[in-house]
């Protein structure tokens, strides 16, 4: 519903009520005098009635007014703004040319603030948008280093007990590498201990997962430059293997690195 017409609803409702109200306070006092019902009930709808009669009279007559004084004010302002100061000559045309040159100044300063309030209000947005792609790219690089912590402590805590610290964090290192597409050295050679190659298959799915949508063939050159145990394995055969068995090994299948985090 149109909120202009709830309003009226609300004020003409609100008259009716006092209307009824001022009427059956005129009946209670008629009956209270030793009136009869009959004509009680006669004296309450007179009552409402005139009330609203008089509330209706009142309006029109403040209407009346309100409208000859817009008139009046309305002629003032509008013979105000159209009165120029004419400079006393005896030339006709010396009159409307210093006529032009006022309008031609007043056109000109206008024109000069509006280009001014265009200029300023440019470079409000142009300062707003740089503001959201600043908090933008800042949340973006929040989440590539929260992800890229997820992965880091998780190759941590699967190699802590079959890696040395330096292959330890050399491993860390060529996953960083791979999370943002460089390419990893081949002078890197890892040995595990109680680790089978199933086990290194499953950790490279869960670390490509993780960094989806890196193709499989790039988590493949991970694992091969990086342990030695599948330096004779070709790429492809690597690639065919991640997801292997998913259940068997010391390293399985994990979804969600975050999840297995948390647990």
């Amino acid at each position: 519903m149109n909120l202009k017409y709830f309003e009226y609803i609300v004020i003409y409702l609100s008259v009716l009520v006092v209307c009824v109200v001022v009427g059956a306070l005129a009946r209670i006092s008629f009956i209270g005098k030793g009136g009869d019902e009959y004509t009680a009930n006669i004296v309450f709808w007179s009552i409402t009635a005139l009330s609203i009669l008089f509330y209706a009279i009142i309006i029109l007559f403040l209407d009346v007014i309100i409208v000859g004084f817009r008139k009046i004010f309305s002629k003032k302002n509008n013979s105000k703004n159209s009165t120029v100061d004419f400079i006393p000559t005896k030339n006709h045309e010396n009159i409307t040319i210093e006529q032009k040159e006022i309008i031609d100044d007043n056109t000109a300063n206008q024109l000069i603030e509006d280009s001014k309030e265009n200029i300023e209000d440019q470079t409000m947005e142009k300062v707003h948008l740089e503001s959201i792609r600043k908090t933008q790219l800042q949340q973006k690089q929040q989440i590539e280093r929260e992800k890229l912590q997820v992965a880091v402590d998780y190759t941590r805590n699967q190699f802590a007990l079959y890696l040395k610290d330096e292959d330890l964090d050399a491993l860390c290192d060529a996953v960083n590498l791979y999370s943002v597409k460089e390419n990893i050295l081949n002078n890197i050679s890892v040995y595990t201990e109680d680790l089978t190659n199933l086990d290194l298959y499953h950790f490279g799915w869960n670390i490509w997962n993780h960094f989806r949508p890196i193709k499989q063939e790039e988590v493949s050159k991970l694992l091969k430059n990086v342990f030695v145990s599948l330096d004779d394995i070709d790429l492809e055969s690597i690639k065919s293997h991640l997801k292997d068995e998913p259940k068997k090994g010391i390293i399985k299948i994990q979804e969600n690195l975050a999840d297995y985090q948390k647990t």
